[in-house]
């Protein structure tokens, strides 16, 4: 990817982070810039050439910009269907990818594919007693949907560049997830909410290094 464009995703989180602490309650749109930010990214660069995954991979992006701003909102409810937005998102990342994911017949490989859905899930299931009961059972759906982002990524067949992108992305989802919710009803961290905006960003910008590297000239080599 161009350092130009890389330095532009980073002035966009910048400038979301800003908007949060100086003007979060005017300012709660910007949560959805980076987002968008890789969108446009996408968008100018396959410019007539969208095919299916293309379509798929700008919808989940759209989807997930959606749900930033509605999860910025101070309301149950809505962080609520934030929560299924996001689940749709997910969706559609995983339907970008899902021709690459392969998943093997062994008793080994399915079993690893199960202690891997627990490992990300059991976390929250740990603290279920501290979050509020449609909360809870919204976010445990929410994990399910991420332990198969995970698992999908875990079981794709393509370049190592692209493997290791896309699934440092879907890890980092992981986190942030597990982060938001601890943050949220179990402990209290001084500016957690940067932490989890930061590490956000990243998961966003490591999915589409993921995608794009799946294309052998998505950027040209002499473009810098």
């Amino acid at each position: 990817m161009p350092f130009r464009l890389v330095l532009i995703y980073i002035l966009c989180c910048l400038v979301e982070i800003a908007g949060y602490r100086l003007y979060r309650d005017k300012l709660s749109f910007l949560t959805a810039l980076p987002v968008l930010c890789l969108l446009v990214f996408y968008y100018l660069r396959r410019k007539g050439e969208y095919k299916l995954k293309d379509y798929t991979y700008s919808i989940g992006l759209l989807l997930a910009a959606a749900a930033d701003i509605m999860l910025e909102v101070r309301n149950t409810t809505v962080k609520v269907l934030a929560i299924v937005v996001y689940m749709l998102s997910y969706s559609f990342y995983i339907a970008t990818v899902r021709k690459e994911a392969v998943l093997g017949v062994s008793g080994r490989e399915l079993l690893s594919v199960i202690a891997q859905t627990l490992l990300i899930v059991s976390p929250v299931l740990i603290v279920f007693y501290k979050i509020p009961s449609d909360y809870f059972f919204a976010s445990m759906i929410y994990m399910v949907f991420l332990a198969l982002l995970y698992i999908t990524a875990l079981l794709r067949k393509t370049n190592k560049s692209s493997y290791q992108w896309f699934l440092a992305g879907a890890m980092s989802l992981a986190i942030v997830t597990i982060s938001e919710i601890y943050f949220s009803f179990i402990i209290r961290f001084p500016n957690g909410s940067i932490l989890i905006k930061s590490v956000y960003s990243f998961a966003q910008f490591a999915i589409f290094m993921g995608i794009i590297r799946t294309y052998k000239n998505f950027y040209p080599v002499d473009k810098k």
